[in-house]
């Protein structure tokens, strides 16, 4: 999955992985999510946190998360350990979980929103 217009509002301020012009051509699924959300007018840029890949205020594993965008995530088999089987205490998830779960958590998306784009 490609990264669009989205790097300057979602990688860059959430991810703890995104590096300015390192494989700035790949964007996780929830990054996608998060850009499709917009794109819907679900959701609206200006309604984003502005976090700054503060890790604070994000539940470690949400049900709902895992299993509606991390699911149809490519880098789940091969690159993301927050996924693995046996994860570490001390890995975090990507940007766009994070900020996935800041939006659910303020009640500014609902699971029905989630369950709406893994449909597609």
């Amino acid at each position: 999955m490609g990264k669009r217009d989205f790097t300057d509002y979602i990688c860059h301020p959430f991810c703890i992985f995104f590096r300015k012009g390192v494989k700035e051509d790949l964007a996780c699924q929830a990054a996608e999510v998060v850009e499709q959300l917009i794109k819907l007018g679900r959701l609206d840029r200006e309604q984003l946190p502005r976090q700054r890949k503060n890790l604070s205020g994000w539940e470690k594993h949400d049900p709902i998360l895992d299993d509606r965008v991390c699911h149809h995530c490519t880098f789940k088999t091969k690159d993301c350990e927050f996924q693995s089987k046996n994860p570490s205490l001390a890995v975090d998830p990507c940007g766009g979980y994070i900020l996935l779960t800041l939006l659910k958590r303020d009640g500014i998306i609902t699971p029905a929103d989630l369950e709406e784009i893994a449909a597609e």
